[in-house]
């Protein structure tokens, strides 16, 4: 854990992955139940760079539909810390190592917020307890992966019971495709 000073100091918020249903700490090569799902986290397809990725140890069926829908079934939140964009900069100041595990959540279409008071989420695995931290993105991918999973915007509290005790917007992680028991998750996003 960083340690930080000055008004970083009492920026930094603590996170229960408990209050959304995750765990504290995810163990890696063992199967694990998040949301009602089977999951492991293991080394990725991807390769050395990528590190981790989260496999699922169930198949995950998504209907064929012809309504205008494109989420599957829910697998889990992307939970942690939410912080202002001002306060997000001042702590990557101190940290810079942290900036590769935000989501900004008020990216959206219609949003008015401006830009310093915009929310990030900060997912890292190791802080959080937070197994979409692990999800690989498809950007860049050799053969290329296509995205199975994505990150949704959720105005208002998650579904019960988390919603009883944690009241903020938040994100979802939703199937966008069938996902067969052994396949890793992937979605569509920018890093670097």
């Amino acid at each position: 854990m960083c340690e930080f000073t000055g008004k970083c100091a009492n920026i930094i918020q603590s996170w229960s992955p408990a209050v959304l249903g995750l765990l504290d700490s995810l163990p890696y090569d063992e199967e694990v139940v998040v949301w009602g799902r089977r999951w492991i986290v293991k080394t990725s397809t991807l390769g050395e760079r990528h590190g981790y990725g989260v496999y699922a140890c169930e198949d995950i069926i998504v209907e064929d539909s012809t309504s205008c829908r494109r989420q599957g079934p829910t697998l889990f939140p992307y939970g942690g810390p939410i912080y202002k964009r001002r306060h997000w900069n001042m702590i990557l100041r101190q940290h810079p190592e942290w900036k590769t595990f935000a989501l900004e959540m008020d990216t959206f279409a219609g949003s008015t917020r401006r830009h310093s008071d915009v929310r990030v989420i900060d997912r890292d695995p190791i802080r959080s307890g937070n197994i979409v931290g692990f999800i690989n993105s498809t950007v860049g991918t050799r053969p290329k992966r296509k995205a199975n999973c994505e990150w949704v915007f959720v105005e208002g509290p998650p579904p019960a019971p988390y919603g009883e005790t944690y009241h903020e917007d938040h994100c979802l992680v939703f199937a966008t495709r069938t996902i067969r028991s052994g396949d890793e998750l992937f979605t569509h996003y920018e890093w670097n």
